[in-house]
């Protein structure tokens, strides 16, 4: 059949009014409808270019046309206009959706049978056609008439049609150059901006084959956003594919994206465990590309505010700010941006949402994306994210424009963005309420393992962790000569990397993994303290044995220990035991007598025996009283002695779904209590003990409960051990049925607070993570929530909050928790719960009962890292210490030493050269600013 005008029906009456937002199906049909009909054959027998006609009022007259209708527009046409179509001598193809088969029918409609084309060029020339739509398209979009030299198109269009069907490719790919110059013309004309398109190639342990090999073969320069434990699985079983990455990042046509070695859940790790990762992550790339990613970027959610601070140190040049999975997080109109941290750091960085290059839908809009890039985005940036060998054809058509010139864009590797950019960017700042993780739920619905208490092992682990680091480093320092050396420094790194690793990824492991890596870590630690107590004590000749306690954390606690050979509460001392020092108490030197008199005890000014700590409904200490209810068991109030209000009720509790209203406060369990005894009355330790049921509203058993309430003398914290024996599972939606620790307070204007990296933050979010603590203000008045590495909670209006213990998969059944009154700083509360001081009994005693060899005179600033700096035969007590201000208060810290300090210096990021800081004999002065994490490097005068 001989075919004199070739159209495509669209759904519009014209294309400023054409509706771009598809279903899949829809955008396939009518992308490929448009740009079938500029394939070569058909272009040299019909002589004309295509055009398109609306559905609402097509042309009667048909003879000679070649129609495509797609199924979406079939429903507009005029009634009888299809057997008119047919009567007239037309032909009207009809529910096809892929483009192959639409080509195919098409061609088998065309007088003459199917000649010979090459079908790479051939390909070429429907891109052609998918990038006239989108010029016509775009030009009207931006309010701009069409300006396009149509017979100029034309001429080019059906000259390079000729010389494809005749054979002459050279011919044919130049007259198709001369045909998307004149679109170029066209979309410039309107809008003279420069489109920059990257490619973003996402790459998994299953993608490894050949379809990456295949993408590396481009010439299109693709931005690989790959793990280091990607590159290291890509190295043991795909060789083939690691030496074309190679040859690709050795000839600039991929670059690197990516840092950490497996994408953790970031937003609950501490700094330290996100610098692990990272640091893992880089030697895994360097170890097998011989060459590091310097642009930061993954697909899992995990921004955050620390990252810019941390990514600036660690060497890279930009970052990502984008994820590809669930969650939230910002997104401006800019795609360039300035990346501010927490604490004020800048990082570049890339903040557009990318496109889904596997989508149909996503191309038939990319005329919007276009617009808006052109109309609001400084720089005109477009991201394209796909897997190897999943992108769909218009993604190829796109690739094939972008070959004969930049009319859609350019397509450019995340450095040449960055460089051709450099002049561009708006500083964006985020609060760290603008990033919400979906971790709770991507866990529950993949059926992982504990999505709640493997949170509270690996902060408790990784308290361990930390505090075994720390005793090492002291012990190093303290020696007179180096007996290590730096290799031996890193091989103790890799073992808390490698330690920290299996921590964070506990969910994955067996039971029996569990439990290696808790004899694991727990062989480490004891090493660490018997390695300590050695350097102490010292090879003291003494018979008289004691105990001795080690705080390696940076602010002072107390220790609860017990001196005799038993538990008896008559067998319990209190021991202060000084920051990054030890104390040792022989035995029965410091038994707190049970009728000691003290003055003050609820502000009177006579002397007067303390009561006990513990009494019927009652439990107290020097800070606080806590009320119990009879009937529930649960807390009725904690009060203080100076405001004497309540600050806060606690309850245990379980949620269940309701249809009728999801999200409303409803449907909550009732406690019963069997049992409410007093189990310890002091007078050191007041315990109190509620046994009961959770009942519902029906008076069915659900789940039985036993909470332990502790108040220690002299501590501003009530410990919460709650168990439950559970008869009915939570609901599937983890945020609206659970069981929780259940919080409500009097005061509506309170201010609430939590941690995010460590870091104290103000919230306002309805469902709140924060493993540490949960800070609720008014005024100066402090009740802070201690979460012990539970990091889920979901406030309901300005008074009640739920902890959440049970959701579905979790097998925990016993959790510890914390309440602080008037705690002044509730990061060191909170990883006083998680590391308490360390003790070692049958200790001789040291020359010194108490004392310390460090010490941080702010208290809102920690030291998350100590690691001694050694070299063979040089004199010890040289180390390097990290540390991070909490609080958002920027302060001058003094570090005091327990030797004279011969230098100290803030090691910089990059090239930037260390800073000397001021040393006054044992004494360091060190600015920090607010949310700050900083290195320093000290050398003590060793004798």
């Amino acid at each position: 059949m001989k075919f004199d005008h070739l159209f495509v029906v669209v759904p519009c009456q014209g294309l400023e009014n054409f509706d771009l937002h598809r279903q899949e199906d829809e955008a396939e049909q009518l992308l490929s409808a448009w740009s079938v009909l500029w394939h070569p054959l058909l272009l040299a027998k019909a002589r004309i270019i295509p055009n398109w006609m609306p559905a609402a009022t097509p042309p009667l007259d048909l003879s000679g046309h070649l129609v495509i209708l797609p199924d979406c527009c079939e429903s507009s046409l005029p009634d009888g206009w299809l057997s008119q179509a047919e009567a007239a001598g037309g032909c009207v193809l009809k529910n096809f959706r892929r483009r192959e088969d639409m080509l195919t029918a098409a061609l088998e409609k065309l007088e003459g049978g199917q000649a010979t084309v090459d079908p790479d060029l051939a390909a070429d020339f429907l891109a052609l056609g998918y990038c006239h739509l989108q010029v016509e398209v775009l030009t009207r979009k931006m309010r701009y008439t069409s300006n396009l030299d149509e017979p100029a198109l034309q001429a080019a269009a059906l000259a390079a049609a000729d010389a494809a069907v005749q054979g002459d490719a050279a011919t044919a790919r130049r007259e198709l150059q001369s045909a998307f110059d004149r679109l170029h013309e066209a979309r410039e004309d309107s809008q003279p901006v420069e489109l920059r398109l990257l490619d973003l190639t996402l790459v998994a342990s299953s993608t490894l084959g050949v379809s990456l090999r295949e993408e590396l073969a481009g010439a299109i320069p693709r931005n690989l956003l790959v793990s280091g434990a990607v590159v290291e699985e890509m190295a043991q079983r795909e060789p083939e594919t690691l030496a074309a990455l190679k040859r690709a990042l050795a000839a600039e046509t991929a670059a690197l994206m990516g840092g950490e070695y497996d994408e953790a859940a970031l937003p609950l790790l501490t700094p330290e465990d996100i610098r692990l990762g990272l640091c893992r992550g880089l030697a895994a790339y360097t170890k097998h590309l011989d060459r590091r990613p310097v642009f930061f970027g993954r697909r899992r959610f995990g921004l955050t505010p620390a990252l810019p601070q941390i990514l600036d140190r660690l060497g890279f040049a930009g970052a990502f700010h984008c994820t590809l999975d669930d969650g939230r997080f910002p997104v401006g109109n800019q795609s360039r941006i300035q990346w501010e941290g927490s604490d004020g750091t800048t990082i570049k960085a890339i903040g557009c949402l990318p496109v889904d290059a596997g989508r149909a839908e996503s191309f038939l809009r990319l005329a919007d994306k276009l617009n808006d890039a052109i109309s609001l985005d400084q720089t005109g940036t477009v991201v394209f994210a796909h897997w190897p060998g999943k992108s769909s054809p218009w993604y190829d058509d796109l690739r094939r424009i972008a070959a004969y010139g930049s009319v859609l864009g350019k397509f450019v590797s995340i450095s040449e963005y960055f460089k051709e950019t450099a002049l561009s960017g708006q500083r964006s700042h985020h609060k760290p309420d603008q990033y919400h993780s979906p971790y709770l739920k991507q866990d529950v619905a993949a059926n992982r393992r504990d999505p709640i208490s493997r949170w509270s092992r690996y902060f408790r682990r990784r308290a361990m962790l930390d505090a075994w680091q720390s005793l090492r480093t002291l012990a190093a320092v303290c020696e007179r000569k180096a007996e290590g050396t730096n290799d031996e420094c890193g091989m103790m790194n890799d073992e808390l990397s490698a330690a920290t690793a299996a921590a964070i990824e506990d969910s994955s492991n067996s039971d029996d993994a569990c439990a290696a890596l808790d004899d694991r870590i727990g062989s480490l630690l004891r090493e660490g303290l018997a390695g300590f107590a050695q350097t102490v004590v010292g090879r003291m000749a003494s018979t008289e044995r004691g105990l001795l306690a080690v705080n390696p954390s940076s602010f002072q606690q107390q220790a609860h220990v017990s001196l005799g050979s038993t538990l008896s509460e008559n067998e319990m001392a209190l021991v202060d035991v000084p920051a990054m020092g030890f104390a040792w108490v022989g035995a029965g030197e410091t038994r707190p007598a049970p009728t000691v008199e003290r003055r003050g005890w609820f502000g009177k000014h006579k002397p007067q025996e303390p009561p006990p700590l513990a009494e019927e409904n009652l439990l107290r200490n020097e800070f606080f009283e806590v009320r119990f209810d009879p009937h529930t068991g649960s807390i009725r109030s904690i009060s203080d002695y100076y405001s004497r209000n309540p600050r806060l009720a606690q309850q245990i509790a379980l949620r269940l779904p309701c249809d009728n209203e999801p999200g409303a406060e409803r449907n909550y369990s009732i406690m019963a209590a069997d049992e409410l005894k007093v189990t310890s009355a002091g007078p050191v330790l007041g315990e109190m003990v509620s046994r009961g049921r959770l009942l519902d509203h029906e008076g069915r058993r659900l789940a039985g409960f036993r909470q332990t309430t502790r108040a220690w003398r002299g501590s501003r914290a009530i410990e919460l051990q709650i168990e439950l024996d559970i008869d009915r599972q939570p609901g599937e939606n983890p945020w609206d049925s659970y069981y929780a620790a259940r919080f409500a307070w009097k005061d509506e204007t309170v201010s609430l607070y939590r941690s995010v990296n460590m870091a104290n933050v103000a919230t306002e979010l309805t469902h709140i993570e924060s493993p540490h603590f949960l800070d609720i203000r008014r005024d100066k008045l402090r009740t802070t929530l201690l979460c012990g590495g539970l990091p889920y909670h979901r406030r309901f209006g300005p008074r009640k909050l739920d902890t959440l213990l049970v959701v579905q998969g979790e097998t925990a059944r016993s959790f510890s928790l914390g309440i602080g009154i008037d705690v002044p700083h509730p990061m060191a509360a909170a990883l006083a719960m998680l590391a308490p001081p360390l003790t070692l009994s049958d200790q001789p005693p040291p020359p010194l009962p108490t004392g310390w060899l460090f010490h941080l005179d702010c208290r809102n600033v920690f030291a998350t890292h100590w690691e001694p700096l050694l070299a063979a035969g040089s004199a010890a007590g040289v180390f390097r210490v990290r540390l991070l201000e909490t609080d958002g208060c920027g302060v001058q810290l003094g570090l005091r030493c327990f030797r004279a300090v011969q230098s100290a210096r803030k090691i910089n990021p990059g090239n930037i050269p260390p800073v000397e800081l001021v040393v006054e004999g044992d004494r360091i002065s060190v600015p920090i600013g607010p949310h700050q994490w900083i290195e320093v490097e000290v050398e003590l005068k060793m004798p």
